[in-house]
């Protein structure tokens, strides 16, 4: 089932992270992970885009609706709504029983009611033999898993991810990742997860939005971010796109032909309202770059459709290996090839040649245009 077939779980409507800054909205659906990715944004303003849904920050000319009922005006606790983040760590008098059990009581649900639950919940989230330690005996993942065991005690509609994963060890990641997804096919959780870190949206959501300076710049599956982003800025975040600027030459059949700063010519898709003249900006991703190698090249000079470089640097990644090299602006770019398709005795120093078909790069109007 997918999120365009499910029911709107929370809806966030016309909401301001800075004053100066368009408000924007965006919509959760039942049994999804939704990630909004930060990309410059301070953990300040990570933090106030939490408050702000769950009820510590006033959400101004804002509307927030859960489950078809309107909870901007309701006080934190009564929203529907779970929290689980470095901001709302465990009772450290208190045992992991204990902690799952202090919403409970808030809650006045019956005794053996809650007693159940509570040993559902540690069932549920493996933390069946460290029901009675403290959170100061607890490793780093089991503390966050008693964090989402807490959340979940209230049965709230949504939970709230906010930055968990920042500073895990990639074991732990992988580990919580796996356990959220577990809880999404069993308990159709939805789940809204506040992160600066892509590879963490990537691998949770199943949408995502990316935000820049308070700004939500585009909202949608990974595939349409990186297929069809809406400017530079999102190409460049989502898949290391390089960025080149330049002036659009001619436009025919939505075929931009740019003269880089660099000095070079090349083809790209026109993507906005782009024309002859205009400032704009180039995208090509590292892995849509075909390279060429001239044998006893010294010139600077490329082949028409091409662009000379220096190679600068190489690393071998495994499946993968990633190249830099120097423009002859000195701009750098990244390319990527698979492992073991360069030629024999290519080395740091040599000249390249970069080249690529127009449908593998996108030109944007420039961000100084729109500005």
């Amino acid at each position: 089932m997918t999120s365009r077939t499910r029911s709107a779980t929370l809806s966030v409507d016309t909401i301001n992270l800075a004053s100066d800054r368009p408000s924007f909205s965006f919509t959760l659906h039942a049994g999804e992970c939704l990630a909004l990715l930060l990309l410059n944004d301070s953990a300040q303003t990570l933090g106030a885009l939490s408050d702000i849904l769950s009820g510590h920050r006033p959400a101004g000319n804002g509307r927030l609706t859960l489950l078809g009922q309107d909870i901007s005006r309701r006080p934190v606790g009564q929203r529907g709504l779970a929290v689980v983040g470095a901001r709302d760590p465990l009772f450290e008098h208190l045992s992991v029983r204990n902690n799952l059990a202090f919403p409970l009581r808030a809650r006045k649900l019956p005794q053996d009611q809650a007693t159940h639950k509570i040993a559902q919940l540690l069932a549920l989230l493996g933390l069946e033999l460290q029901a009675d330690a403290l959170p100061s005996a607890l490793t780093v993942s089991e503390r966050l898993r008693a964090q989402l065991a807490r959340a979940l005690a209230t049965d709230p509609a949504v939970i709230i991810l906010e930055d968990i994963f920042a500073g895990l060890d990639s074991e732990t990641r992988t580990d919580i990742h796996q356990r959220l997804i577990r809880l999404q096919r069993a308990r159709e959780t939805s789940f809204l997860l506040l992160t600066r870190d892509r590879s963490d949206a990537l691998t949770a959501a199943s949408c995502i939005g990316v935000i820049a300076d308070g700004v939500l710049l585009q909202i949608g599956s990974a595939t349409e971010l990186m297929e069809r982003p809406v400017s530079a800025r999102v190409a460049a975040a989502m898949t290391d796109a390089n960025i080149l600027t330049g002036l659009a030459i001619t436009v025919e059949d939505d075929i931009v032909q740019t003269r880089l700063a660099c000095g070079g010519t090349m083809e790209a898709l026109a993507e906005g309202d782009v024309a002859e003249d205009d400032l704009v900006e180039l995208c090509i991703r590292p892995g849509k770059i075909a390279l060429m190698f001239p044998r006893g090249a010294t010139s600077t000079d490329g082949a028409e459709g091409s662009l000379p470089a220096t190679l600068s640097d190489i690393r071998n990644l495994g499946d993968v290996l990633v190249l830099r090299v120097r423009l002859a602006d000195s701009t750098e770019m990244t390319v990527h090839r698979p492992a073991g398709s360069l030629p024999p005795g290519v080395a740091v120093g040599q000249t390249v040649l970069l080249a690529w078909g127009p449908s593998a790069a996108v030109v944007f109007p420039s961000q100084d245009k729109e500005g």
